[in-house]
C-alpha cells in the first residue's frame, strides 16, 4: 500500500502540473509559517491598539455675568490667537420703566470677550442677539499646542507598558499619517471606573469582562497637522 502511495506521488511530481500543485502549496505552507512568526514577532515586541482617540484641553470661554451677546467674530472651526476678540458683550437696560421684555438696541456696558489660548473654535453655544447667564460658555476652544492620545490598553497588556516608551501614531483624519510619540503616564483606574454606569460585580453570576486602562501619549513633533480632538488612531507601543 506504502509503495503503491509513494509510486503514485512520484507518478505525480513527474507531470508538470503536479510540479506546480507541489510549488504552490509549498508557498502556501512557506508563507503560512512566515506570517505566523511575524505574527509572533510582533506580539512579542509591541502593544497594539485601535481604541485610541486624540485629546487635547477644551477651555469653554464664558461671560462673568449675565449680559446679552451683541457680536459673534467667530464659528466652528476658525482659528484665534491668544488675545483674540471672540466676542462682544454688553448688559441689556429696559428701552422704558414699564417695558421690561424689550432691550435696547445699545446695551450697557459693553465689554469684549478674548481668547485665553490659541487654537481652533470647537463648538459654538450662542449667537447675536442672545441673552446668556453668569458663567454660561459662548464658545468652547481646543488648545492646539497641548494635543496627546488616549490609548485604552488591555489590563491582560498593561504589565508591559511603562512611561517612556516609544509609540507609533497612525492617524486616521490624515489618511494614516505616521507619528511619533511616547508613553506619558498610566491611569490608576480602568475606563470603566468612570462610566456613568461602573459594572457591579457582586452578584453570583458573575462573568469576568477584561478591562481596558487609559494610557496617556504624547504626539512629537505634529508640525503644521491638525489634530482634531475625538478622532481615531492606531497605536503600536515598543515594548522591548
Amino acid at each position: 500500500m506504502a509503495n503503491t502511495l509513494s509510486d503514485k506521488m512520484k507518478s505525480a511530481l513527474a507531470t508538470t502540473r503536479g510540479k506546480v500543485i507541489f510549488a504552490v502549496i509549498l508557498v502556501v505552507i512557506l508563507g503560512g509559517i512566515g506570517a505566523l512568526v511575524l505574527l509572533g514577532y510582533q506580539s512579542y515586541k509591541y502593544v497594539s491598539t485601535d481604541n485610541a482617540r486624540i485629546a487635547a484641553p477644551l477651555i469653554p470661554v464664558a461671560a462673568l455675568s449675565a449680559c446679552q451677546v451683541i457680536s459673534l467674530d467667530v464659528d466652528y472651526g476658525s482659528y484665534v490667537d491668544k488675545g483674540q476678540r471672540i466676542a462682544v458683550v454688553g448688559q441689556p437696560r429696559p428701552s422704558n420703566p414699564a417695558d421690561r421684555l424689550g432691550f435696547k438696541e445699545v446695551p450697557l456696558g459693553r465689554a469684549a470677550i478674548e481668547s485665553p489660548v490659541s487654537g481652533y473654535v470647537a463648538a459654538v453655544w450662542t449667537y447675536p442677539g442672545a441673552v446668556v447667564g453668569s458663567g454660561a460658555s459662548l464658545v468652547t476652544l481646543y488648545d492646539i499646542s497641548d494635543t496627546w492620545v488616549t490609548a485604552n490598553v488591555s489590563e491582560i497588556e498593561l504589565y508591559r507598558i511603562e512611561p517612556g516608551q516609544e509609540v507609533e501614531i497612525s492617524v486616521d483624519s490624515l489618511g494614516g499619517l505616521k507619528l511619533r510619540g511616547r508613553v506619558d503616564g498610566i491611569a490608576a483606574a480602568t475606563a470603566a471606573t468612570f462610566s456613568l454606569l461602573p459594572q457591579n460585580n457582586t452578584t453570583g453570576n458573575f462573568i469576568k469582562v477584561i478591562q481596558v486602562v487609559p494610557v496617556k501619549i504624547s504626539v512629537e513633533n505634529p508640525a503644521n497637522h491638525i489634530l482634531v480632538p475625538g478622532t481615531s488612531v492606531e497605536v503600536r507601543i515598543t515594548t522591548r
